[in-house]
């Protein structure tokens, strides 16, 4: 089987048997933002508690409140405060307190685009994400976690919130927050336990699917995640597996995981992923593809955008 373009039959392969699924955050959209520097600010903005001098700056502010040319040049022109002096005077804390807010629900909260693991085969979901979203998943699927999770309702307790309002967030409250920030990763991420149990048991899936992940692009082609990122091409090498990329504009990956596995079965299906799992959910994929399997996969295709269009 090559690889090709819209793979529904793969998409149906890897439903119906033993799979990996890899998720990255566009598989939390858009239940789970991916503007949150914008998020941020409003946040900060809307609190209106500054400290009177600079921060201690850090790599990781820099990444949750990546600099705004556009706006500083505008408010310099007006004499108005630019923005990276108001991102200046709030703690490193604090912004990331209010990031671990938006990632994580207070509760649990059942949503498609992890509801629809429910009626697939049992299989391993490896997810990037730390947001709570998969802990509804079936217990017959092996879930691991290699990057961590935040405590949704730890970080939006009362407590957590009054200390927010005056910026009173301690240094050491973060760091009790057991998850992978969006940095490079480290060296050794890939001796904790979620990636060695992935190797131990690579071999008994069928098909790999990788959803709304892009292993932590970075402007320039660099990805942050290239431990993770080697660990998933050398399996793949060594025990080849068909793979299947989902997302809506998923050739950039598509080429880099190609050139990387030397040209083994990889094929995308260029889909939202939210929309994709509705598709599934409401039966119309199944049936769907019931109808296509003798024709191709265009007709699915077709249905499937008539859908996103409804939606």
């Amino acid at each position: 089987m090559k690889g090709m373009r819209n793979d529904w039959r793969l998409l149906r392969f890897a439903m119906t048997h033993h799979s990996l699924y890899v998720l990255g955050a566009g598989a939390s959209l858009p239940t789970i933002p991916n503007n949150t520097a914008k998020l941020i600010r409003e946040k900060i903005f809307k609190n209106g508690v500054f400290e009177a001098t600079p921060q201690p700056a850090s790599l990781l502010k820099n990444r949750l409140l990546p600099p705004n040319p556009d706006f500083d040049a505008r408010a310099f022109a007006s004499g108005e405060v630019s923005q990276s002096e108001l991102d200046s005077l709030v703690p490193v804390s604090v912004v990331e307190t209010f990031f671990a807010q938006l990632i994580a629900q207070a509760t649990t909260r059942r949503s498609p685009q992890y509801a629809v693991f429910n009626h697939v085969y049992p299989s391993i979901l490896f997810n990037f994400n730390n947001d709570n979203l998969a802990d509804e998943v079936d217990s017959r699927h092996l879930c691991l976690r290699p990057h961590g999770r935040i405590d949704g309702p730890l970080v939006h307790l009362p407590a957590v919130e009054h200390a927010l309002q005056w910026l009173a967030i301690p240094h050491d409250f973060t760091k009790t927050l057991d998850y992978h920030r969006p940095l490079p990763e480290p060296s050794d991420i890939t001796s904790g336990a979620p990636y060695q149990e992935l190797v131990s048991k690579f071999s008994s899936v069928q098909a790999v699917v990788i959803i709304g992940y892009s292993f932590g692009e970075q402007p320039g082609g660099l990805i942050d995640d290239s431990e993770s990122f080697e660990t998933i091409v050398a399996l793949l090498r060594w025990q080849p597996k068909p793979v299947l990329l989902i997302g809506p504009s998923p050739d950039r990956l598509f080429f880099r995981i190609e050139q990387a596995v030397r040209n083994r079965i990889v094929s995308t299906l260029e889909c939202r992923w939210n929309v994709l799992s509705e598709f599934v959910l409401s039966g119309r994929f199944e049936s769907a593809y019931v109808r296509a399997c003798q024709t191709g996969g265009q007709q699915i295709t077709s249905l499937y955008q008539k859908f996103e269009e409804q939606m």
